[in-house]
């Protein structure tokens, strides 16, 4: 979360509800914001269409019964909050509700029942009543809940409708921050909604490619590639982008590539030039596939010309430390990695592969090479557990929520130390505890800190988004409750991501198809993995506490199951002498 300038706004008093909607759409669209703070990876139109293709499957042999009820268990979540999706049903939900979540109804009813719903709720539609919506609640009452719900689905929305994640982010921010438009209302929420439409626009994108590739022009055709002998029409482009032909270099051009955005378009010339690539390497072994990460973007209805880079792997979306930080602590861990010889082989097989989806483009080796690493450190199932994908999830659950309040709590420093430095160092010297994750636990658990929490609600001026954060913050942590019903919240959405990441790479291994929102589960699948190794590797790496893989496992199973049994003594309020011990103890 970063405030930016708000110097193009007139009247900011007047348009809180823009703002907001205009700072929540920033972070969601920074690449390196919190997984908890991305857009969702599904909203109710995909997982009305991700339950059919599902049925489908099930009905071909390649997907197992099983899968489909906590399919229909979130669509059914869905539906009951999804203000959009509701106001585009013409048939009564609580009829719709009862057939999905019936285990007694039939499969044709629930089969016909999705299609109905499909009917009533395709993508198209959802995005059209998504934007009037959402026009409506910044114009009107602009309730942040409401704001938030409605800018959350409809980035979704965009990234599933045919819109690159980088084109939604730049000319948002252009927009909303850095354009020499002036803002003077809510009303502009119109102008910025009109940007993106349902037109598909036509590009031409030219490459430089190694000379050796023009032998194969007459196979290149047949995928869509010339290599161009006249370059006259691309001149103007070559010249102002510096993109002259290399000694050993030829121009490879793709005529005529439909997408949403530039960066759409390259992404499906990418693929052909990959295919292309691999193709010949079929017939010639002597040459390498070159790695080619630029080229030139035509658009001629509009008569411009941009130099795109391959957008930023999803893969390096993550936190990572610096040189220095990141020796010291590979030092640590190689001086006192205390694990078993065929612990220590399973767990570097697992960073192998991990190795191997950090180098790799392929989304598709991305999704495979990650899953694989995480189901490689997962201990082996016992007999008597239900299938193997359960035991995956009852194993990861315990490392992603020991984490959960302390990663969000980080997060909440770090925003307000690069907003207000002197605002976060004055904060923290005025609370009694102990390094800066204490300091800011007893900062909003502790009601003797309720005046310091008000003046830092007071101070947020224009930063409306941060604004919601302390107060979404505040609530979770005002009592061991609402935090353990946190847990159960966090629990239930991992769930069904890590079901819909296991789903998602059986259909690349068996059907060869790649889901519009691969993207967003490779970020959340690369974040489950770090969060297990650097446990992992954290625990064995402290004296006498575990030297194998599986004892890593089953003692994060204890601590959690601890650490969700002491928030839900009933009656429990946080005090001074059991602040610790609830929320530190069981989670550093």
């Amino acid at each position: 979360m970063k405030f930016r300038s708000l110097h193009k706004w007139d009247n900011k008093e007047d348009c809180v509800s823009l703002i907001y909607v205009a700072q929540l759409i920033d972070e969601l669209l920074f690449d390196f914001t919190l997984d908890t703070y991305k857009p969702s990876a599904m909203n109710t139109s995909l997982l009305v269409t991700e339950a059919l293709v599902t049925i489908k499957a099930i009905d071909s042999g390649s997907v197992k019964k099983p899968n489909l009820p906590h399919i229909l268990t979130e669509l059914c979540e869905n539906l009951k909050k999804d203000e959009v999706a509701k106001s585009l049903l013409s048939v009564d939900l609580s009829g719709i509700l009862k057939t999905l979540q019936n285990p007694k109804s039939t499969d044709q009813s629930i089969a016909t029942t999705i299609e109905l719903l499909l009917n009533q709720i395709p993508l198209t539609a959802y995005k059209t009543r998504n934007e009037r919506l959402l026009i409506s609640e910044v114009t009107g009452s602009g309730e942040f809940s409401k704001l938030r719900s409605l800018a959350r689905s409809y980035v979704t929305t965009l990234l599933n409708f045919g819109y690159s994640h980088k084109y939604i982010h730049d000319v948002s921010r252009q927009f909303f921050f850095y354009s020499s438009d002036r803002i003077g209302s809510n009303e502009a929420i119109n102008d910025y909604i009109s940007i993106f439409s349902s037109k598909k626009d036509k590009y031409q994108i030219l490459y430089r490619v190694p000379m050796h590739l023009n032998s194969f022009e007459k196979s290149a055709k047949r995928l869509g590639i010339i290599f161009p002998k006249d370059i006259t029409e691309f001149a103007d482009g070559i010249k102002s982008h510096s993109f002259n032909l290399g000694s050993k270099d030829v121009y490879l051009l793709f005529g005529e590539i439909e997408g949403k955005d530039p960066y759409v378009a390259k992404s499906k010339s990418d693929y052909g030039l990959e295919l292309f690539q691999t193709l010949v390497g079929l017939y010639h072994h002597k040459e390498s596939p070159a790695k080619i990460v630029e080229c030139l973007v035509f658009d001629r209805s509009k008569d411009t010309c941009r130099k795109v880079s391959r957008s930023i792997n999803p893969m390096h979306k993550c936190a990572d430390s610096k040189i220095g930080v990141a020796s010291k602590k590979l030092s640590e861990f190689m001086s006192s990695f205390s694990m078993k010889n065929e612990s220590f082989r399973k767990f570097n097989r697992s960073a192998e592969l991990h190795a191997l989806a950090l180098s790799s483009e392929s989304r598709e080796n991305q999704m495979i090479n990650l899953w694989i690493a995480l189901e490689s450190l997962i201990p082996n199932k016992p007999e008597e557990k239900s299938s193997q994908i359960q035991h995956i999830i009852s194993s990861m659950l315990p490392f992603l929520n020991l984490s959960y309040i302390n990663k969000i709590v980080l997060r909440f420093y770090k925003d307000l130390w690069n907003w207000d430095s002197k605002l976060a160092r004055g904060l923290l010297k005025k609370i009694d505890a102990e390094g800066y994750l204490m300091k800011i636990m007893h900062f909003f658990c502790l009601s003797k800190y309720q005046n310091l929490r008000t003046e830092l609600e007071k101070s947020t001026k224009d930063f409306h988004l941060f604004k919601d954060r302390f107060e979404y913050i505040q609530y979770v942590l005002s009592s061991p409750a609402n935090l353990a019903i946190a847990l159960d919240g966090h629990t239930r959405r991992i769930e069904w991501q890590i079901r819909r990441i296991y789903r998602a790479r059986n259909l690349i291994v068996h059907d060869g198809k790649t889901p519009s929102y691969t993207d967003v589960l490779i970020e959340n699948t690369h974040d489950y993995l770090d969060s297990i190794m650097n446990k992992l590797m954290s625990l064995a790496s402290t004296e006498d506490t575990v030297n194998s893989i599986d004892q890593g496992f089953k003692m994060m199973e204890l601590n959690y199951s601890s650490y969700y049994a002491a928030l839900s003594q009933k009656g429990i309020q946080f005090n001074d002498n059991n602040i610790n011990d609830l929320l530190l103890k069981n989670t550093i």
